[in-house]
Parts: C-alpha cells; sequence; structure tokens
C-alpha cells in the first residue's frame, strides 16, 4: 500500500471549490452542467429521472421504422 502524499493529505472528501477550477469547468451561463443541484433535489433523483435501457432501445427502433416508411414515398 502507499501513503497518502501531501497533495492527498489537503483536500476533505469533496474535492476542491468552484473557485479553484479553471475557468472552462467552473458553473456558469456557458457551463450549466457544472452548476449545482437545485435545493431539495438528489443525485438519485436524477437517476429516476431519464430513460431505462430498453426505452433507448424500443426509441431506436421507432425511428428506423418511421425512416424507412418516409423513403418508400
Amino acid at each position: 500500500m502507499s501513503e497518502p502524499t501531501p497533495e492527498d493529505a489537503g483536500q476533505d472528501a469533496t474535492g476542491i471549490g468552484d473557485d479553484q477550477l479553471p475557468d472552462d469547468l467552473q458553473p456558469g451561463e456557458d457551463n450549466p452542467l457544472a452548476e449545482g443541484l437545485e435545493p431539495g433535489e438528489t443525485a438519485g433523483d436524477l437517476l429516476e429521472e431519464g430513460k431505462h435501457a430498453d426505452q433507448d432501445q424500443q426509441d431506436q427502433q421507432d425511428e428506423q421504422d418511421g425512416s424507412s416508411t418516409s423513403q418508400d414515398d
């Protein structure tokens, strides 16, 4: 096992603050994905809102079926 480096010793479990990030990674209008969660929203909420794997496959199949019928016209 390796010993912790001095860099690791100064960081807590939450990482670094936004002000320590490079300009292109800081939250703002140009980078809305870097902004924090809304009050009361959890990471679990985000995971539950997305599509399931089988929904994505069905959407792709629907797109293929729709595009093949439009080409026949």
